[in-house]
């Protein structure tokens, strides 16, 4: 199964340009690779799909998504209203061959960091089989980045947690607007999305945004046996 995951769309109700960038036309472009490449199974999508919070938002991008024909699991980031995000895209948990993917809202209300409800979803983990699962939230649970906008309270206790669980395979995550690969003391892989409008560069404390770094999507890939590959796509 070819999953495909988009994260910091940032679209707005009026189309209007954030950080300079158009983000309809990013995102199209982005899209336009995508289905060169090959057709998602499923589309997962990680946080600031909107950049200003609203329904009109969301619905044009709910409407500029429909071309790939496919289900779509999304979860709110900093940027989104919750409520908005789930109305308009109610799929948080989906299905992909043997696979389950989890999404894990992480947002906060007037916040930029994270937090994570660990006992609800492990709650929510331990209620179902143990058939490989993929974990998706907008906030990193291990960032490359120091500073306290990229963190994620609950990260630690989520991430001790999981190396009892091994059916979770993995986890996908967006916010930094830039694509890493890293893994817990457990071995748990966690995944950075690019952004499809623009990159920032993390270095410690310091964000700079813009930058020569990726922007576009991540491809996951789920086989029968379990195992989980991803390739970054760049756009």
């Amino acid at each position: 199964m070819h999953v495909l995951q988009l994260s910091d769309i940032h679209f707005t109700a009026t189309g209007r340009h954030v950080d300079g960038r158009d983000a309809d036309v990013r995102l199209a472009t982005v899209l336009d690779t995508c289905l060169a490449e090959a057709g998602p199974d499923l589309v997962v999508l990680t946080g600031d799909l909107t950049d200003d919070g609203t329904a009109a938002a969301c619905r044009r991008l709910r409407d500029a998504l429909d071309r790939l024909e496919v289900p779509i699991l999304a979860v709110p980031g900093n940027h989104d209203v919750p409520a908005v995000v789930s109305e308009t895209f109610p799929t948080d948990v989906a299905t992909a061959g043997g696979w389950r993917i989890v999404g894990i809202d992480t947002s906060r209300d007037g916040q930029i960091h994270g937090q994570v409800d660990v006992t609800g979803e492990l709650r929510r983990l331990d209620a179902w089989d143990r058939r490989p699962t993929l974990l998706a939230m907008h906030h990193p649970p291990l960032s490359p980045s120091r500073n306290a906008w990229f963190q994620l309270d609950g990260a630690a206790d989520l991430l001790a947690a999981l190396a009892s669980r091994p059916q979770v395979k993995g986890i996908v995550c967006g916010h930094l607007h830039h694509p890493f690969a890293l893994r817990s003391e457990a071995g748990t892989p966690v995944l950075g999305c690019p952004s499809t409008l623009i990159a920032f560069r993390h270095d410690g404390e310091e964000l700079v945004v813009g930058g020569s770094d990726a922007t576009g999507a991540r491809w996951l890939h789920l086989t029968d046996a379990g195992t989980l590959t991803s390739t970054v796509l760049t756009a």
